[in-house]
């Protein structure tokens, strides 16, 4: 699937339904801290001005509620396309396009540090995934569960204190607070600095938003992928002949 303009050749890296989720996610993640730092912060001026704009406390607490339902509704969205991956389109969890971790990535791992090092004359020949880039999607889409556990037990206090001593409510507090300065430390600097200012895509990689790449990044940056990309089409012309 590709499509061939007058200057370069495009291929289509993520979908419509990726793209939106993607975008989802980022307005909602974005959402969700803004909202929950005014709270936890709510003694701070910065924070009281943001909370008034935003119609008072009440309301900044129905808005991170919402933002955290919305951001959860893409974990699970994720999830369903996972199994309908799995089991109506027979895809392999473990093949080489896959987002999920492999013996591969152990071995390109290695030699992508010798090639950093100087080591080796040439990156591994990565797939669809860098493994820094499965590491970056599995620590978001991990930290969302612990992060959802804890803000179900802050959300329905009375409910969970039936069946946990109170102490649980005061441990998901804390841990709900740590985790979300983990994970906007981690969104804002280390994925930012690993999707946008490594030297070859500064000042930015655009790709999940507009879902194309050029043939010039295929064979950079995926160079695994385009060979098994270019052996399907090759044997398609071979059939069609």
């Amino acid at each position: 699937m590709h499509d061939r303009t007058v200057e370069q050749e495009v291929y289509w890296r993520f979908s419509v339904l990726q793209r939106v989720v993607h975008l989802v996610v980022m307005f909602a993640f974005i959402g969700v801290g803004l909202t929950g730092f005014s709270i936890a912060f709510s003694s701070v001026g910065s924070a009281q001005t943001f909370v008034w704009f935003l119609g008072g406390i009440d309301s900044v607490r129905y808005l991170h509620r919402f933002c955290a339902v919305v951001l959860y509704l893409c974990v699970v969205a994720e999830i369903l396309w996972v199994l309908y991956f799995k089991f109506l389109l027979r895809g392999n969890l473990l093949g080489p396009n896959s987002i999920c971790f492999g013996v591969r990535d152990i071995k390109f791992f290695r030699e992508h540090i010798g090639y950093l090092l100087g080591l080796r004359k040439a990156p591994p020949p990565f797939y669809r995934f860098t493994y820094w880039e499965k590491l970056d999607y599995w620590t978001l889409f991990l930290g969302m569960q612990s992060m959802a556990l804890t803000g179900l037990f802050l959300w329905f206090p009375e409910f969970f204190s039936r069946f946990f001593p109170g102490i649980f409510i005061n441990l998901a507090q804390v841990l709900h607070f740590d985790e979300a300065i983990l994970a906007v430390l981690y969104k804002f600097f280390i994925h930012t600095t690993v999707r946008h200012l490594r030297p070859e895509v500064y000042p930015g990689d655009w790709v999940i938003f507009t879902g194309k790449v050029t043939k010039e990044t295929m064979m950079r940056a995926h160079p695994g992928e385009w060979a098994s990309l270019n052996a399907v089409q090759q044997g398609s012309a071979i059939a069609d002949k």
